[in-house]
């Protein structure tokens, strides 16, 4: 803990210690409504109508780094879970019981979940594609 507070004392605006997890919540505030997102995709020279093939790839290495890490980390795969309304909590419980895991990661989930994204629509009044708020459903990685 120490060391993650170190490395990311001046991003960090609080600490709320448990006994058991360390729960992850944030935005990236710069990129969470349409006209951010569009800038960050011109500033890194990707046109709006290649949006879902850039995301997707972005998507598929970050994927594949979980994977790998669940894997190295604990032995097994990701595991996909069927409904969001399953208690991720529960199952991290049921895995740390079952795996006898007294410290570190016990387990990565998948489930796919509500979520606000965005999406490239050709826009009439400027004649090419901009970058749209959507809501979808998206894959969501718990650890």
């Amino acid at each position: 803990m120490d060391t993650l507070l170190y490395k990311f004392g001046n991003k960090i605006k609080g600490v709320l210690e448990g006994f058991d997890r360390i729960i992850f919540k944030g935005i990236l505030k710069p990129l969470s409504y349409a006209a951010g997102m569009q800038i960050h995709l011109s500033r890194n020279k990707v046109l709006n109508k290649d949006y879902k093939n850039w995301v997707s790839a972005k998507t598929s290495v970050i994927i594949a780094d979980a994977e790998e890490y669940t894997k190295n980390q604990c032995g097994t795969e990701i595991q996909y879970i069927a409904s969001c309304h399953t208690r991720k909590e529960t199952l991290a419980h049921e895995q740390q019981n079952k795996a006898g895991v007294q410290s570190g990661l016990i387990g990565t989930w998948s489930c796919v979940e509500s979520c606000n994204t965005f999406k490239a629509a050709y826009d009439k009044i400027a004649g090419f594609p901009q970058i749209k708020h959507e809501s979808s459903r998206c894959k969501h990685l718990y650890f």
